[in-house]
């Protein structure tokens, strides 16, 4: 009877999602080949994993042939191959199944990585004010529901200029409070913007992205054309407030001196001198009209 004695070390060859290959090292004489070294499946679909004993030098008795996995377990005796199968895949913690053989208490394993996904139900995008106003701060509102897992989420945005479709990623929204989020979640993410004049008839739209392993699931919301309010006159108009600022700050100042000088010594000495020149003046003028009578 040959011996498997379990190894420390699992050499996972990863070369693809389906149709290849893992097999375990440590089994004496034979593989234990597992048929998908990983697998993607979306949320609810059907999964299947074959685990088989191949090149085999001598006979094989006295063996335990099986799957472990959260969902289900099953095992043959003695039997060259066992498949795992499940008709609809709903467990969001199964990430790994074990294939393994045991004889005489040893074992030796081979591990499939699982991912489960499940794109979002709807997204949708927003604008959180019903009206844009020229440099105003405003935020665009991007809501994502019944995707998962959680924490493999995040969102893209992209914006086209006006009278243009060619939109083009700027920003990427994350979310490290979902980082223990193995399951499906509804999630809204928010991005401020600053629209100018030349904003005006922009489209925006985002995406939900589920970040997995060997690739990206993306779902796209509707996109949305921003209009922008602006005056066009808006040169003239700042020029007129700079210039009334002006004229209330010098009547200010103006008010601020009177004050002083009736409210102060010096103030009140200024405004005698004053006061007496007037009256010079005016007893001076009034000798030259009596002498010329």
């Amino acid at each position: 009877m040959e011996v498997c004695v379990l190894s420390s070390l699992l050499t996972i060859l990863c070369v693809g999602l389906f149709g290849k290959y893992t097999y375990a090292t440590g089994c004496l004489d034979y593989q234990l080949v597992a048929t998908s070294s990983s697998l993607l499946v979306e949320y609810g679909n059907p999964a299947e994993v074959n685990c088989s004993i191949s090149d085999r030098n001598k006979t094989l008795t006295n063996y335990k042939l099986g799957v472990e996995a959260k969902s289900l377990n099953v095992f043959t005796s003695n039997e060259s191959i066992v498949m795992w199968k499940v008709d609809s895949l709903t467990m969001w913690e199964e990430d790994q199944i074990l294939c393994y053989i045991t004889v005489n208490r040893n074992s030796c394993m081979a591990e499939v990585n699982i991912s489960i996904y499940k794109t979002p139900d709807r997204v949708t995008l927003s604008s959180v004010s019903d009206v844009m106003v020229e440099r105003n701060q405003t935020q665009l509102r991007c809501q994502i529901e019944n995707v998962g897992p959680g924490y493999r989420l995040s969102v893209h945005w992209s914006r086209a200029d006006p009278k243009q479709n060619n939109f083009k990623k700027f920003n990427e929204t994350l979310f490290p409070d979902l980082k223990n989020e193995k399951q499906s979640v509804n999630k809204t993410a928010y991005l401020t913007i600053m629209p100018s004049r030349e904003d005006d008839g922009a489209k925006y739209l985002c995406e939900a992205v589920l970040n997995l392993d060997r690739k990206q699931i993306k779902s796209k919301s509707q996109p949305i054309t921003i209009t922008v309010q602006y005056t066009e006159h808006s040169g003239i108009m700042t020029l007129i407030i700079v210039l009334v600022s002006i004229m209330v700050l010098a009547a200010v100042a103006t008010s601020m001196w009177c004050i002083y000088y009736h409210r102060t010594h010096m103030g009140q000495y200024i405004m005698r001198q004053l006061r007496n020149q007037r009256h010079n003046i005016h007893v001076d003028h009034g000798a030259e009209d009596h002498g010329e009578l």
